[in-house]
């Protein structure tokens, strides 16, 4: 791996821990429902849908729903956020 593919991992990593951060911040805070939270998140996944053919792409929207499913979860049948 070269340097410029170094730091664009290393830019990636960290605009993903901002991200999160934010949201997380944002959602303790009430600024952001969870429901809010996950419409964002959603988005954000409809976003890179052109790329999930690639190798990137599909981890990238993985990583998102994993996100959605474990810090920003749905409760009840009727899809109410906690």
């Amino acid at each position: 791996m070269n340097i410029q593919e170094e730091r664009a991992h290393a830019m990636a990593l960290a605009g993903g821990a901002i991200v999160t951060a934010l949201l997380d911040t944002l959602v303790e805070k009430n600024v952001l429902s969870v429901r809010e939270a996950r419409a964002l998140l959603l988005k954000s996944m409809n976003g890179i849908s052109t790329y999930t053919q690639l190798t990137v792409g599909y981890e990238a929207s993985g990583m998102i729903a994993a996100m959605m499913r474990d810090r920003f979860p749905q409760s009840g049948p009727s899809g109410a956020a906690k």
